[in-house]
């Protein structure tokens, strides 16, 4: 009897110890929710104000391009958005942000955690302003090099260091679910564009499949720096399962291969922010050693030098 008796202060104090760790926990989600909140009401204040950099420069762009190609208005109009609040960038943070608040989808405050805490590190401004480069670079590569592009190398130094492919206009966003999603046919996945987006497929008639942009695919931000920050908990899922299909359908042939299986270069003039996020690990799944592959590249280990953000187009 004494025996069953003496467990049970044991018993209470882990009991004790687990409840104020839960509310440990929440208080830090809480704080982490309230440092996100700051940092996009920051950023929505400094969008207005012109007070983002690369933002200014999707709107300068933009209207020259306006002027240069009026073919591409409507697809134009629709990329300014990434300078304001309607983007799809900024309203994936405010989506994300509500659901870490409603809490649907978590099985416990640490998975909370992290996502708030990815999210904290996404809404810093000086982060923020780095992931509106794609979308700088994508206005900049429509200029067929009459605009230069921002926080990366040029377009040709840039496919000479990863060996990659031309994959169009619009290439930053392939594979980023702020602009489309990876649909799936009998030849695999293929790159589906949201609404005005496909504008890209469309007027440029170029189709991409998930098997072979991922061994052939260029720099961009997202990709390469901001992934593992900008993509929503069901996304990763998303791309998981896209990943795994390709590997299934054509591991066999040879012809599978993933996107993160490699470096690529080309980043340039990134805030500190950028450069710790560029630390992150990403780990291919189906890599043949099955290591992790640290994404850390930018244009002092590359072999390329650049003196500012700005690097024209070609």
């Amino acid at each position: 009897m004494y025996r069953r008796m003496a467990g049970i202060p044991i018993l209470i104090v882990g009991l004790v110890l687990l409840l104020q760790g839960c509310s440990s926990g929440k208080a830090r989600v809480e704080d982490q929710i309230a440092a996100v909140e700051q940092n996009l009401n920051g950023i929505r204040d400094a969008l207005s104000a012109n007070g983002i950099r690369n933002a200014t420069i999707i709107r300068q762009y933009s209207e020259v391009l306006k002027n240069k190609r009026p073919e591409l208005r409507s697809l134009l109009v629709e990329l300014e958005k990434d300078a304001t609040v309607k983007g799809p960038l900024f309203l994936g943070l405010e989506d994300r942000l509500q659901k870490v608040r409603d809490g649907a989808g978590f099985d416990s405050w640490t998975e909370k955690l992290d996502e708030a805490s990815k999210l904290n590190s996404a809404t810093v401004r000086e982060t923020y302003n780095d992931a509106l480069s794609d979308t700088v670079n994508v206005l900049a590569d429509l200029s067929e090099g009459e605009l230069a592009r921002v926080n990366a190398i040029s377009q040709t130094a840039e496919k000479t260091l990863n060996k990659s492919r031309d994959q169009g206009p619009g290439s930053q966003y392939v594979g980023n679910p702020h602009y489309g999603q990876w649909s799936h046919g009998a030849g695999g996945s293929f790159w589906a564009w949201y609404g005005q987006y496909a504008f890209f497929s469309s007027m440029f008639g170029r189709n991409h499949y998930y098997h072979d942009w991922a061994g052939n695919r260029g720099y961009s931000y997202y990709h390469d720096v901001g992934r593992n920050h900008y993509t929503s908990r069901s996304q990763r899922a998303s791309q998981l399962d896209v990943d795994n299909r390709s590997r299934k359908q054509f591991g066999t042939q040879g012809r599978y291969k993933s996107p993160y299986a490699r470096t690529r270069g080309g980043s340039a003039g990134l805030s500190s922010g950028s450069r710790g996020l560029q630390k992150s690990t990403f780990k291919s799944q189906y890599s043949s050693s099955g290591k992790t592959s640290k994404f850390q590249s930018s244009s002092r280990n590359s072999g390329f030098r650049t003196s500012s953000g700005f690097s024209r187009g070609k």
